[in-house]
């Protein structure tokens, strides 16, 4: 018996889609479904928002790593 804590997709003709994230045997399989009673409300902006929070837990807004970035490799290049 394996657990699975995956998420799944309801389209709008009632189907249900589960993307496996498990390689098992191709074949039908006896599964028992516990769906929450609320979909999914987290938004790719909201995602993006919580990716954020947590980089800023260690990295404060105001370094700009894309410009110490720019600057590495500049430096690098002209070390070549």
């Amino acid at each position: 018996m394996k657990t699975l804590e995956i998420i799944v997709s309801i389209t709008s003709d009632r189907k249900l889609l589960i993307n496996s994230p498990i390689d098992m045997p191709v074949g039908e399989y006896h599964a028992v479904l516990v769906i929450e009673e609320q979909p999914i409300q987290d938004s790719i902006q909201t995602s993006v928002q919580n990716a954020q929070a947590i980089f800023r837990k260690y990295i404060p807004a105001s370094k700009e790593l894309s410009q110490e970035l720019i600057d590495e490799r500049r430096l690098e290049a002209l070390n070549e």
